[in-house]
């Protein structure tokens, strides 16, 4: 019987040791297709910006930064596994920035263009009139 405790007390001991540094039992290298998607996500995050995310998809185009920032602390951890779920979710929000930034900029060229169209109709009206 004093034997199992002592197998027992040795075991715990282990595991609260081995709880207590995460960072060695987690530290993975990031391989190259993580540091792909990485790439990628910054790729993503650079074409919403030139679609005018800051302007017309801030909210998603934030989002990306911010897991950015995660990517960054996740690498510098060396938490594999973190550092390719939040590149995958910036590339996301990256890319449904750009969509939305490219939406939302062919809804004001859409009104713009609208708008033009109404005032050459009320001139041609006009001009009608006059004649």
């Amino acid at each position: 019987m004093k034997r199992k405790f002592n197998l027992f007390g040795l075991t715990l001991c282990l595991l609260l040791i081995i709880g207590s540094f995460p960072e060695f039992v987690s530290a993975q290298e990031i391989s190259p297709a993580q540091e792909q998607e990485f790439i990628d996500a910054k790729a993503a995050l650079g074409a919403a910006q030139k679609a005018q995310a800051e302007k017309y998809a801030p909210e998603p185009l934030k989002q990306a930064q911010d897991l950015l920032v995660t990517v960054e602390k996740a690498r510098s951890s060396k938490d594999a596994v973190k550092f390719a779920q939040a590149s995958r979710l910036a590339r996301a929000y990256a890319e449904l920035a750009e969509a939305i930034a490219e939406l939302r900029f062919q809804e004001e060229k859409y009104a713009s263009t609208q708008e033009e169209l109404q005032k050459a109709k009320e001139e041609i009206d006009r001009m009608k009139k006059s004649q």
